[in-house]
């Protein structure tokens, strides 16, 4: 499903049944019911339904604070623009500190490289932020996949 439009019709009927999911939870049934009212094919399944509904509830507000942070940042960068552009040394101190923060927002920074001394074969070893995270995510599918989890993560999400 990862490779389909948000409005696909399969994606919007997953979307519904996972809201659905979320009602009954509030409701207070239990997955077991959940699963047999609406299909799914274990309590797990629902269970991973009604967390991916809760993810995306938690996701959509932090999107928009983000953008609005964003927004926010182009203001204050606008208003200080031209008198940086005419070497003004305090907004030029400004605008480039804007300008960092928004990169951090957008995520435009190159991956932070951490570098640990003295471990090592020859004495240093290089340590990946981004690496290390693939590396865990690679370990926790394995595992997941291992003991016959429902919710692997990482994955697309459960229907």
């Amino acid at each position: 499903m990862s490779g389909e439009s948000k409005s696909s019709p399969r994606r919007i009927a997953a979307a519904e049944k996972q809201r659905q999911a979320l009602e009954l939870r509030k409701g207070g049934a239990s997955y077991a019911a959940i699963a047999q009212a609406l299909g799914y094919a274990t309590p797990s399944g629902a269970q991973a339904a009604i967390d991916s509904a809760l993810k995306k509830t938690i996701q959509e507000p932090a999107e928009k604070v983000r953008q609005l942070e964003l927004e926010r940042l182009d203001a204050m960068l606008l208003g200080l623009w031209n008198d940086a552009r005419k070497g003004h040394q305090g907004a030029i101190d400004r605008v480039l500190r804007i300008m960092e923060r928004r990169a951090k927002f957008a995520g435009l920074d190159a991956p932070v490289n951490v570098k640990h001394t003295g471990t090592g074969k020859d004495g240093e070893i290089e340590f990946n932020v981004n690496d290390a995270r693939d590396e865990i995510q690679r370990k926790l599918v394995s595992i997941a996949a291992a003991i016959g989890a429902d919710d692997v993560p990482g994955q697309p999400d459960a229907e």
